[in-house]
């Protein structure tokens, strides 16, 4: 080509690309301006709470179309977690995931999603928090226009737990024979509640989020007043206190044969059967709650004897107090389980003849007596409502009935509130 000819080739080529900046590089420069203020905006938000606090970015490197964008800045966030609330929020839109490691020292004590975190609850104390962000998703610019972005965002924080053990009491006055249910959070460790000679120890279940569950019972015989209760924990003991209400319980005078006396309750050899064979019953302890939100009732009939009853035998100017329900009933009837639990006792003594003890849980238990045939063994799950036995008059039994008895721990209490779904053992989730 002519050098003059490749001159105005060159002159046009030039005028053309002119005159294109002139037309077409302000939008490319503001298209550009919009997509940095967008993700500015990104980088610049607070993008992950925890518990109270917000964290911001620490790293972070994104692509958005084919620009690549990096941030970098040691902002370490602080984290103190106070009660048992650590939800993890991340924005809507753009985190497609969020993955949390939680660091002792340089040992990991927690590697996790967010949604998995709130299940996290270690000793209190001082820890090291990472999360990364898996960033899949679309940003608006301010002009509207809608960018693609990928990458990840990372975070870093001083974590902290100052979370301390709460145990509440449903109220502090309870009636004689009755229970009411426990709570607790912030638990770490094993905790029993007791009260002297009325509540021996019991513990109280534990989840791995620090909650805590359990029934304080409260004996037909205790004397209303005022009383002290300790609760023991590895954090050392605390107090509570509690106010029994008086219960007003029937009186009942009854003539039992001789015969009958001597050879069942006033039978040495029988008596320490039947303690030795209720003596065991208490060592039984089911975590998990078997039982739904009320009790079958196990026989029909009339009832004959009121739980907490005075009964006054032969008279004997000393009266007896009845733990239970006397159930009146054709021998052969079917005896049903009150609620779902294992069978701890199948068998006889001289006392409450054929008898079966089951345990539903939490320290809940019920007793049959006086059966005339088991239809279980020791160490069935039986169902609710399902049969166990047959009503009879063996042991200390004048005719055909079952003496049903309902127990929280240590404690006898009244099995009707079980029917009617009215027992603080239902007011546990």
């Amino acid at each position: 080509m002519p050098k003059s000819r490749k001159m105005q080739y060159l002159a046009v080529t030039a005028v053309a690309v002119v005159i294109a900046a002139a037309f077409f590089l302000p939008g490319y420069i503001e298209r550009s301006r919009d997509r940095e203020e967008a993700m500015a905006d990104i980088f610049s938000r607070d993008s992950l709470s925890v518990g109270n606090e917000r964290l911001r970015l620490t790293r972070a490197k994104i692509k958005a179309g084919w620009r690549r964008y990096f941030y970098s800045e040691e902002n370490t966030g602080n984290i103190r977690i106070t009660d048992m609330s650590q939800t993890v929020i991340v924005p809507d839109g753009y985190v497609s995931e969020t993955n949390i490691t939680v660091y002792s020292g340089e040992e990991i004590v927690f590697s996790g999603t967010a949604v998995q975190f709130p299940d996290f609850f270690p000793e209190n104390g001082q820890y090291r928090l990472e999360a990364v962000c898996s960033i899949d998703g679309t940003v608006v610019t301010p002009q509207g226009e809608e960018l693609k972005v990928s990458g990840e965002e990372r975070f870093a924080a001083r974590l902290e737990y100052a979370v301390p053990m709460k145990i509440s009491f449903a109220t502090d006055h309870i009636k004689q024979g009755s229970v009411i249910p426990v709570t607790g959070s912030g638990v770490r460790g094993e905790v029993s509640i007791s009260a002297g000679d009325l509540a021996a120890p019991f513990p109280l279940v534990t989840d791995e989020r620090g909650y805590a569950r359990g029934l304080f019972s409260i004996s037909y015989s205790t004397a209303p007043g005022s009383y002290t209760g300790i609760i023991s924990s590895e954090e050392g003991t605390s107090e509570f206190c509690f106010t029994v209400e008086e219960e007003q319980y029937p009186e009942q005078h009854l003539i039992i044969p001789v015969e009958t006396v001597s050879s069942t309750v006033g039978n040495s050899d029988n008596r320490n059967e039947y303690n030795s064979m209720m003596r065991k019953t208490y060592e039984s302890w089911y975590p998990e709650r078997f039982y739904d939100d009320c009790f079958t009732q196990p026989v029909g009939g009339t009832v004959t004897t009121k739980f907490g009853l005075f009964r006054y035998t032969n008279d004997d100017p000393v009266p007896t107090r009845h733990v239970g329900i006397d159930i009146a009933n054709a021998e052969g009837t079917p005896v049903l389980a009150a609620a779902s639990g294992y069978v701890i006792v199948a068998g006889y003594n001289g006392v409450s003849g054929y008898t079966v003890v089951m345990d539903h849980g939490l320290g809940v238990r019920t007793y049959y007596f006086h059966m005339s045939k088991l239809s279980v063994a020791q160490g069935d799950f039986a169902e609710e409502g399902s049969e166990i036995g047959q009503v009879g008059s063996t042991g200390y039994a004048t005719g055909p009935h079952l003496h049903f008895n309902v127990m929280v721990h240590d404690n006898s209490i009244d099995p009707w509130a079980t029917f009617t779904g009215t027992s603080g053992i239902f007011d546990l989730e």
